[in-house]
């Protein structure tokens, strides 16, 4: 998680998520879209890795500003989602 500007949250896909393997891709198989408010812990993306599907959070509450499209290749430390913390 990094913050960027005015109180937006980047949510990133963690670099710890498939520790096993080092250089890994994956596929963005869904996502919060913009204008979607969520909740701290909720899910806002799902990875799909070697055909297993992995779960990423919003680690604060807020409104999605930003977000990759479905399908997109991802790696360790890829934005995937800019919230707005607090609704903005």
């Amino acid at each position: 998680m990094a913050v960027g500007e005015a109180g937006v949250v980047e949510v990133r896909v963690p670099r710890e998520l498939w520790p096993r393997r080092g250089g890994w891709r994956g596929k963005l198989v869904s996502v919060a879209r913009p204008g979607s408010r969520v909740e701290k812990g909720q899910v806002v993306a799902e990875v799909e890795i070697e055909k297993a599907v992995l779960e990423i959070e919003s680690p604060v509450e807020g409104v999605v500003v930003w977000s990759l499209p479905e399908g997109s290749e991802v790696e360790p430390g890829s934005v995937i989602v800019r919230v707005e913390s607090g609704g903005g």
